[in-house]
């Protein structure tokens, strides 16, 4: 997949550029090409303080979102965090204890086991809920399944701001390693990502630097390389058996056996649209930012001649996910994305198939003419068939639904509803209620906030609200049409319950109007060009409480590195080319030359860089 995109055009502001010291204006090749990704002016809160409980020593994953939404505060969002502000001061250091006490609330962390995956992500929605256009979604490595320095890279060129956990393991034996806690850190920089992740080096803020309980240290990065072996075998938290899976462990803490195995993001929102013709895929970001007026795309490249589009879906990781394409009178491939390159691995060859969903565990669920068929991850690091049921009734459209870990299966012909669990267990079989429109392509849907599920059809401008009696069986709960809507296709819910549908090549979301029914929502999706195959990004988590452990302090300190403010081009050095690249960032509006932290770009800009200059680096 090539993309047609500038690097002005990120969610968040970002710089891609060839090397550490080379800031660019343009990403002239596609952003997978540029080899750093980094962000000025992260703060580095301390979560060790005396305001917290357990003087905040598992406080660690508030601490280090805390870090991000300061940032989002401080460029382009003053209104998240009652800002900007110069978030180093010491003036501001009771209103951020303030901040991590509520964030701490909202994630239920626990003053002696600290913070579980699925409560951070819960609490992160909760925040960013009133915002509009951030998600959040997390990843823990279990399993089969491991996770790369590339790509946590991956996720902060699409606009995200990634926050990785440390997980400190024991050695139990020759290249067997046990899980016994973990550590949230806050990314802000990747060098050298376009070779070995082993090269790459990542910087990072730890909340864990400072011994003081009553006063904010100097902000200062972290730096890490990795190292792996092949041979290592991990365990997690309850998990009954050690698994082969790529982990690298942060070099970093030097002799602390610390490996980066899971993180959590705050993303922009995004979708996988389609053109109306080609079928071609993109992977869309429309967010606009007060420094870019524009959002991400990354588009594929065309398909061969005489392929059509079937379905796709959006993996775990939102830069990653699935597709069914077939030539003419062919079978159909099963192929692998990777959204930000041109890399496609075809996983099975399929005789016929209607659609593709995926699980919060990442794995893939084919629907055919008579079976859903589920691939996943083994032990052989490579996606593979490992089971399948038939069906009692044709499938036409199926969702995953992530807090049942179930999928609900429509049959329009048949009218029936099949509830399978993960497993592919079929727990239900249900007539589609009498006076529920089923004419055409058919949908089905749920919606994230209160689980109801939904029918439409491009028959019908009438959608259909389910509900379930006592023993499960579903009728009519309410059946809305949408203003200015004909052909519903592509129905689904975004994470905060704002419903999109494909209608006449247009994506449109609405929301629960104030007397009642659905009325139009401004959101970053609504009038997005799409074909009628379209995917709403969500921020989701594979966590799962056999994965859950207690949070710890790093047993060994890394060695920070104090901030050098105006150093711009981070060649580690104060020269002319910084003035020149401050000069750039305000010429172009950028937030990064909001200096003095006003919200403003003003001469009193040039002066605090001026004397941020003249202080020099520590």
């Amino acid at each position: 997949m090539k993309s047609s995109v500038r690097h002005a055009s990120v969610s968040f502001p970002v710089v891609l550029a060839a090397s550490a010291g080379a800031c660019l204006g343009l990403a002239a090749a596609g952003a997978s090409a540029q080899c750093t990704v980094y962000r000025l002016g992260m703060p580095d809160f301390d979560q060790r303080r005396s305001a917290l409980p357990n003087d905040g020593r598992m406080y660690c994953f508030p601490t280090a979102t805390a870090n991000a939404l300061a940032y989002i505060t401080n460029h382009g969002y003053p209104g998240l965090l009652d800002g900007p502000r110069n978030w180093q001061s010491q003036t501001h250091y009771s209103d951020v204890s303030d901040v991590l006490g509520l964030l701490g609330v909202a994630m239920f962390t626990s003053p002696s086991d600290g913070t579980t995956m699925s409560n951070w992500r819960s609490g992160t929605l909760n925040v960013l809920s009133g915002q509009g256009g951030f998600l959040a979604m997390s990843y823990t490595a279990g399993g089969f399944s491991g996770l790369s320095p590339t790509q946590l890279a991956d996720q902060m060129r699409i606009g995200g701001i990634v926050m990785p956990v440390i997980g400190w393991y024991e050695d139990s034996g020759t290249e067997f390693w046990s899980r016994d806690g973990g550590h949230m850190v806050t990314m802000w920089a990747a060098f050298g990502t376009c070779g070995d992740p082993r090269d790459m080096v990542l910087g990072f803020r730890d909340p864990s630097s400072s011994d003081s309980l009553s006063q904010q240290s100097p902000f200062a990065t972290t730096f890490s390389q990795f190292s792996r072996s092949p041979k290592w075998f991990f365990k997690s938290g309850s998990e009954s058996a050690f698994r082969p899976r790529e982990l690298y462990k942060v070099d970093a803490y030097g002799s602390s056996d610390g490996f980066l195995d899971g993180m959590a993001v705050i993303l922009p929102v995004h979708g996988l649209s389609t053109a109306a013709v080609t079928q071609d895929v993109s992977f869309y970001i429309p967010q606009a930012t007060t420094d870019e007026p524009e959002g991400m795309r990354y588009d594929s490249s065309p398909w061969p001649v005489g392929h059509r589009l079937i379905a796709m879906a959006q993996g775990v990781l939102p830069t990653e996910g699935f597709v069914l394409s077939q030539p003419d009178r062919g079978l159909v491939s099963l192929l692998k994305v990777h959204f930000l390159d041109d890399e496609y691995e075809t996983i099975d060859s399929i005789p016929f198939a209607v659609d593709l969903v995926v699980g919060r565990d990442g794995s893939a669920y084919v629907a055919t003419p008579s079976s859903i068929r589920r691939y996943e991850l083994t032990d052989d690091g490579a996606f593979g068939l490992t089971d399948s049921v038939d069906l009692p009734a044709t499938p036409d459209s199926m969702v995953y639904n992530d807090d049942t870990d179930q999928l609900l299966v429509l049959s329009v012909a048949d009218r029936r509803l099949i509830l399978l669990d993960q497993d592919l267990t079929i727990r239900r079989n249900d007539q589609v209620p009498i006076g529920a429109p089923l004419m055409g392509d058919g949908s089905v849907t749920v919606n994230p906030i209160d689980g109801s599920e939904w029918l439409a059809s491009t028959g019908s401008a009438t959608l259909t609200k389910l509900t379930r009696d006592g023993v499960g069986r579903p009728s009519i709960d309410a059946q809305p049409t949408l203003p200015g809507v004909d052909e519903p296709t592509a129905v689904q819910f975004d994470d905060f319950g704002l419903l999109h549908v494909v209608d006449d090549g247009v994506v449109r979301a609405f929301q629960p109007g104030v007397r009642g029914g659905w009325v139009a929502a401004d959101t970053p999706l609504d009038g997005e060009p799409s074909g009628p195959i379209f995917r709403i990004g969500r921020g989701r988590t594979n966590h799962t409480p056999e994965l859950d452990d207690i949070n710890r302090l790093p047993p060994v300190p890394g060695v920070g590195e104090e901030d050098c403010l105006a150093d711009l081009d981070l060649d580690g050095a104060l020269t002319i080319f910084d003035f020149l690249e401050f000069q750039n960032l305000f010429d172009s509006g950028s937030t990064w030359a909001d200096f003095d932290f006003d919200g403003q770009l003003t001469i009193f800009d040039f002066l605090a860089f001026q004397n941020a200059f003249d202080a020099g680096c520590p």
